[in-house]
């Protein structure tokens, strides 16, 4: 008999907490940078809220992915390719 191959887990992105701070406060942000940031790191840039917008748009797997093998002994994964076609620009 043979041994059992290796088990498929399909990743959530969305559920991850870098991805839901992201998400969740992101607008926030933009709404108190004037008070709280510019003093110290100058006016906002709009630039700022669109890179955090196309990363989260980036880390879905739904929207674009590369299989990844270096080796023909190593093992493969998926890895998200949107990243590289933005630039995150």
């Amino acid at each position: 008999m043979a041994a059992p191959g290796a088990i498929y887990r399909p990743r959530n992105s969305q559920s991850s907490n870098y991805y839901r701070c992201g998400e969740e406060h992101c607008e926030t942000f933009v709404q108190f940078y004037e008070d709280r940031f510019e003093r110290q790191y100058g006016f906002y840039r709009p630039y700022i809220q669109k890179v955090i917008y196309r990363y989260l748009v980036c880390v879905d797997l739904h929207n674009c992915f590369a299989r990844v093998k270096y080796k023909s002994w190593s093992p493969e994964y998926f890895m998200t390719c949107c990243c590289y076609r933005y630039y995150f620009q």
